[in-house]
């Protein structure tokens, strides 16, 4: 639209200008764009790493491609009193979790909370995704949670809440995985949410109960008291929260099926305490191949978790969580590894590119060392696996390397680079490493090679690769890094081909067991048919964005049905209800989730946490109020410096009135006419006084009123008395 100022024409001619036809309009923003928040088993996009990094997807193919899926080695199935007559119970168990939520039964629930969102009809969305911190204690290697994760106490680190308020689009946040958390770390997390979302204004959180599979019985395990007294931040109408936790029918991890095989299972006696032998109760000689071939497994993935994590003023800091690194292996897509390891500008590249060497010359040498696979008795194949890819032979005379394993081959190659290209002991594997020596060979000398150094200069590889001389000038470091990332490369195919082989091993084991032994086929049965169980915070964002869809923001977000649902973990009456719904003493409300006969599993709540406000009262109009102020307030960044005068304030308050008429129109606002649904001012002697716009201010007043939800319908019968 082109215009010009008629009054400033001073040369003859002829002039166009454009008159625009229409008044400026309001856009509505999105309603229901959730941001979920948790741990993830990888984080890689395009190549790169994306922890702690916003990153919209619109479908759980792109999250199962950014994120994986569960963590399946950190997650098992408790089975109480097995008998080839049945299975009592099977619970699930935070196998290697530690300082998490110590009363909590279930595991990591991101990726849980993303399937039930995409089955409720959820559509875009946002991940922020936090890397697990590993610990080995005594051997024994589990993942710390704590709510350090997402607000760390640091100074200078940023919380999950100091990213996300910088991302403009999303409205609501979820944090499934916050019910990993103890009472004080969901409470901060929950809290610390609530105060964005007031401090925003733009955005709302929905929220679980923690330990919401435990009965509201006034018992001292009752979850609902905890939850009030924790949940406390002023903002409280703008969070919901929902009651109890759902037994669903999702697959447990679609991408491994093998996720509640045999290394999963824990068998018990009743007591749910007395561990069981699981190759004496299943009385099977595969099982104890079974159990030894998850030892093999479990050897391969402590390499990757013993691998050093480089620190200190003369190295170079690698952040990369050994998470990553270790559910790599078990999703066969170990490649990612190398470009987990970061560029580091401010450092110097021959510290880069040396650390790198190091971590891959340690990586490897202790895969040349993993002394379990070389004694596995009644494991022949995997005995053969091993030989395939990792057992040495006998060195010729001089040292031939050819003799070698392929993955040793590669090991005295690197360490050949090493001595050859003379890198400076400060920066030097060996220093790298941790030891004291400067020469690798000193602490590993049966991978030493009778390949005298070759001074710089001369022709190292037998090919047109020539070293300059000088000391690690900028074509030597090149070199260097062409030849470590060739030799990575062919590690991470050899490593790769060699779990296939141990997992196609334990699958064929496994399937093997399951045909032998009726009690083990019994055991699997009983845990696929008990459900996956997640809190409903996932399952109610897609609820929230299938409704906003459908029927708009005003419409409550309740009386609709659940996907993929079984049952609730909690069976709610109308008298448990009530005392959800209505609290007389701190008035958070908490929204109940019901099985009703010949209905399915309803969401049977509407109530945001200030259940006794009349003006925040309810969820459509919390989230109501917050789409039409962040609509009518970006549409009228227009009017800044526009002059604070009658044609302005006419413009902005036939835009506003043009938007608030539509949406009374499709039913948003209460009222017969327009005037009774809404009012729109701006003025001077209306909203305004002349001092307000010596000022600068413009002030507009808008008034709604919004539909409610009819919450209770009463019927009122009466019996009247015939009249004829």
């Amino acid at each position: 639209m082109s215009q010009i100022n008629e009054s400033a024409i001073a040369t003859p001619g002829v002039y166009v200008t454009e008159v625009p036809a229409f008044p400026p309009s309001v856009a509505q923003v999105a309603t229901a764009i959730p941001i979920f928040i948790g741990y993830t088993p990888q984080a890689i996009q395009n190549g790169k790493p994306v922890y702690k990094t916003p990153v919209r997807i619109s479908s759980l193919v792109e999250f199962t491609t950014y994120f994986g899926t569960g963590f399946d080695d950190l997650e098992a199935y408790t089975v109480l009193n097995a008998t080839e007559d049945g299975v009592d119970s099977v619970y699930f168990t935070n196998k290697s979790i530690k300082a998490a939520n110590p009363s909590s039964t279930i595991g990591f629930q991101l990726f849980n909370a993303m399937q039930m969102f995409f089955n409720q009809g959820g559509s875009n969305c946002y991940i922020l995704a936090w890397p697990v911190t590993y610990v080995t204690t005594a051997g024994v290697t589990k993942a710390m949670l704590a709510v350090t994760d997402f607000m760390p106490i640091t100074a200078g680190s940023k919380t999950i809440f100091d990213i996300i308020q910088k991302e403009d689009e999303p409205t609501l946040i979820v944090i499934p995985d916050a019910v990993l958390m103890d009472p004080p770390g969901f409470n901060s997390l929950m809290n610390a949410s609530l105060h964005l979302c007031g401090q925003m204004q733009d955005r709302f959180t929905i929220m679980d109960v923690l330990n919401g599979d435990k009965e509201h019985d006034s018992s001292p395990n009752d979850p609902i008291p905890g939850f009030r007294d924790g949940v406390t931040d002023p903002a409280l109408n703008y969070g919901a929260a929902y009651y109890p936790y759902l037994r669903t029918s999702l697959p447990y991890t679609p991408s491994s099926p093998n996720s509640f095989a045999y290394a999963n299972i824990g068998i018990f006696k009743n007591d749910g305490t007395t561990a069981l032998n699981g190759s004496d109760v299943l009385n099977s000689a595969v099982a104890l191949q079974l159990e030894n071939a998850d030892s093999d497994q479990t050897s391969i993935i402590q390499a990757f978790i013993d691998s050093p994590n480089f620190s200190g003023p003369e190295t170079i800091a690698l952040p990369v969580a050994m998470a990553a690194l270790v559910t790599a292996i078990n999703k066969a897509n170990i490649a990612s590894g190398f470009g987990m390891i970061p560029t580091v500008p401010q450092v110097d590249p021959a510290v880069e590119y040396a650390a790198k060497l190091a971590y891959i010359a340690n990586l490897l040498d202790k895969f040349i060392n993993l002394s379990s696979f070389k004694d596995q008795t009644p494991n022949v194949s995997v005995n053969a696996i091993f030989n395939k890819y990792l057992a040495p032979g006998t060195p010729a005379s001089g040292g031939n390397p050819a003799v070698y394993s392929p993955i040793e081959k590669l090991m005295r190659e690197l360490i050949t680079l090493d001595d050859v290209f003379d890198v400076p002991a400060v920066f030097h594997t060996a220093k790298l490493l941790g030891t004291a020596v400067t020469n690798f060979h000193a602490v590993n000398a049966s991978y030493q090679l009778t390949v005298t150094p070759l001074p710089a200069g001369n022709d190292v590889y037998g090919d047109s690769s020539t070293v300059p001389s000088g000391s690690i000038p900028a074509f030597e470091m090149s070199f260097v890094r062409g030849r470590v990332q060739t030799l990575y490369n062919n590690v991470l195919n050899y490593i790769n081909s060699f779990n296939s082989d141990v997992q196609a091993y334990i699958t064929s084991l496994d399937t093997q067991l399951a045909t032998a032994s009726k009690l083990y086929g019994l055991i699997k049965k009983a845990i696929a048919n008990t459900g996956v169980v997640t809190p409903p915070s996932g399952a109610m964002a897609g609820i929230y964005a299938a409704v906003d869809g459908s029927r708009g923001v005003w419409k409550a977000p309740a009386n609709v049905a659940l996907n993929s649902v079984i049952e609730p973990m909690v069976v709610i009456d109308d008298n448990l209800q009530g005392d959800l719904n209505i609290d007389p003493q701190t008035g958070k409300s908490i929204n109940a989730i019901r099985a009703f006969t010949g209905k399915g599993t309803l969401v049977w709540g509407a109530r945001t946490l200030t259940g006794n406000d009349n003006d925040f009262r309810y969820i459509p109009v919390r989230r109501f109020f917050i789409m039409v102020e962040e609509s009518v307030k970006l549409a009228s960044y227009q009017f800044v410096f526009e002059p604070n005068a009658s044609p302005t304030w006419v413009r902005i308050r036939a835009m506003i009135e043009n938007y608030l008429t539509n949406l009374w129109r499709l039913g948003a606002l209460a009222g017969s006419k327009p005037e009774q649904a809404f009012y729109v001012k701006v003025g001077l002697g209306q909203t305004m006084i002349f001092d307000d716009i010596l000022n600068g201010k413009m002030i507009v007043e808008i008034g709604m009123a919004p539909v409610r939800p009819a919450e209770f319908i009463i019927l009122r019968f009466t019996q009247i008395q015939q009249t004829s």
